[in-house]
């Protein structure tokens, strides 16, 4: 780096100076029932006691851009979320709500961003709002997809110009949008370690940053609307190290990359999600240790948007009582454990800046193998990254049986009823 060029290191503590108690995190829940109607109850329900971000679950005929009425959508609509295939649904689904009374509206669209673009503008055209006065921020993350989750329809490489498209979109016109998460949460619920789950994603960051300069745009343009969309699992300082380690690697990024120097887009925006893979459907009241860890770990790393699971979700579809415990949760950390009133309460900590630079070290170690690959497509298709997120999930599961889960002693048995799913012997792969 140059002289006078900026030190990714001081980036570490996040980009707020201010303590949570003035500018507090977005808290939320995750939400979405079968349809429209039964996601706006509980959505109004969780807005009056606290909510102040909205994440909708979309069922996966929405996220492979299929229409409720087509024949590979049978047997899946409303199954995982909701089914959202108009801009009647997506109104019946905020009914009630007026969309700048929320800090931000986001969903698993990633696949089909610009199609969510498109349903947020007609929606806002039908209430005589500007799509300028209200958040919605796009997950629009397809690359992930390909590796952790499997709702893609298109080859990585035409799927990632597209969401391209949305991107430039948000950034040309919608200035209070966040067009991208990049998603390093779900590769980390998929097996990945933690430092995967920060290499890898500073890889996918790249990828979009490469692409969208390519037409033309800024990088510091680009940078002050990127997001990273990362796990706080209930290991609360390891986490509150990533977070600060994710903020060194984003600016180096940017600085050494792309030659950024505007404070404003070397500051990267982090939304964290309790790591859902760590819910145990065994005694679950014990899970609500673990997402108050988890929720602690956000919290001392700083992120800026906050969305906690729910302790019955190893079960199903959270119950309305468990969704609040879970605003509550977060309510408790800001108003009543005094860490609202904290600007950077880990600042210069032995531990915590020795764990950062291990993850530091670590995630760009990962990060130079996607690169020695040639690039995230090509990792991508080559298998390298599902490859190595199986390898660590297959030893992560090793490990687990030599060490069961607090409540997991082999004998206890579910709270609720599981269905577990048994083979045909006579299909044929």
């Amino acid at each position: 780096m140059g002289a006078g060029s900026p030190d990714p290191r001081d980036f570490r503590p996040g980009i707020e100076g201010a303590p949570y108690a003035e500018a507090p995190w977005i808290r939320g829940q995750y939400a979405g029932f079968s349809d429209p109607q039964e996601t706006n109850a509980r959505i109004r329900s969780l807005v009056a006691k606290g909510q102040t971000g909205v994440a909708y679950a979309l069922d996966l005929p929405t996220q492979l851009g299929l229409d409720a009425d087509h024949p590979a959508a049978e047997g899946e609509v409303g199954r995982v979320g909701v089914s959202l295939g108009s801009v009647d649904d997506l109104d019946a689904i905020v009914e009630g709500i007026a969309l700048d009374s929320v800090n931000q509206f986001s969903s698993t669209s990633n696949s089909i961003g610009p199609q969510m673009i498109g349903l947020w503008l007609a929606l806002a055209k039908r209430r005589g709002v500007a799509p300028t006065s209200f958040s919605v921020r796009l997950q629009n993350d397809v690359l992930k997809e390909y590796v952790a989750r499997g709702t893609h329809v298109l080859p990585p490489d035409p799927a990632a110009e597209l969401s391209v498209d949305a991107i430039e979109h948000c950034v040309r016109h919608l200035p209070t949008w966040v067009p991208i998460s990049v998603s390093g949460y779900h590769m980390r619920d998929a097996g990945a370690s933690r430092e995967m789950e920060l290499g890898f994603t500073l890889s996918l960051a790249r990828e979009y940053l490469t692409r969208t300069v390519a037409r033309g745009i800024e990088p510091a343009e680009i940078a002050r609307r990127i997001s990273w969309f990362l796990s706080a699992s209930s290991q609360p300082f390891h986490e509150a190290a990533k977070f600060r380690a994710a903020r060194e690697l984003w600016a180096r990024l940017l600085i050494e990359e792309f030659g950024v120097r505007d404070e404003a887009a070397l500051g990267l925006r982090i939304i964290a999600y309790t790591l859902g893979g760590q819910m145990s459907p065994f005694e679950i009241s014990n899970n609500s240790v673990r997402i108050t860890l988890s929720a602690l770990g956000a919290v001392l790393g700083r992120v800026q948007s906050l969305f906690c699971s729910s302790i019955d979700e190893a079960l199903g579809l959270p119950s309305e009582e468990n969704a609040l415990l879970s605003i509550r949760t977060q309510e408790i950390l800001l108003e009543e454990a005094g860490l609202g009133d904290l600007v950077d309460p880990l600042a210069s900590a032995t531990l915590i800046e020795s764990l950062t630079d291990e993850l530091v070290e670590s995630a760009t170690s990962w990060d130079r193998k996607v690169t020695d690959h040639g690039g995230m497509i090509a990792a991508i298709e080559s298998g390298f990254i599902r490859d190595a997120i199986d390898e660590n999930a297959w030893a992560t599961e090793l490990q687990g049986r030599e060490r069961l889960r607090v409540g997991e002693d082999g004998d206890a048995a579910p709270d609720a009823e599981l269905t577990l799913f048994v083979p045909d012997p006579s299909f044929e792969a």
